[in-house]
């Protein structure tokens, strides 16, 4: 069915994109602050270089942030379906998180080397 041209192409294009992915996480740096957001409106900005846990008050009450080696993710908040909680953490720079229901965001602020969107990611 495959010929060794399409054999050679499709090995090659494996390749290529299996050495691309090292290159992109090396040119996108991790953030250096982190910025809390409250109905659109920035309650605080901290350094990501220090392990911490922030607590705001969202529309439907407490929620908490925390800051450790792995980024920043949300470890507690009062929205129903806890989405918020489940998703993996945050770390490089002009990455986003929401809990829509609390409308508490968190955006990780710094210089990427590379603009890069989610679907090249």
């Amino acid at each position: 069915m495959f010929t060794r041209a399409d054999k050679i192409l499709i090995i090659s294009l494996i390749v290529i994109s299996a050495a691309s992915y090292p290159a992109l996480k090396y040119l996108s740096q991790g953030g250096s602050f982190l910025e809390v957001e409250v109905e659109g409106e920035t309650m605080t900005v901290v350094r990501m270089d220090q392990d911490q846990d922030i607590t705001v008050e969202g529309r439907l009450g407490t929620t908490i942030i925390r800051i450790d080696e792995n980024g920043a993710r949300f470890i507690k908040s009062p929205c129903v379906d806890k989405k918020c909680i489940k998703s993996a953490p945050i770390e490089d720079a002009g990455e986003i998180a929401v809990c829509v229901p609390n409308r508490v965001m968190i955006r990780i602020l710094g210089e990427n080397r590379v603009k890069t969107d989610f679907i090249s990611r």
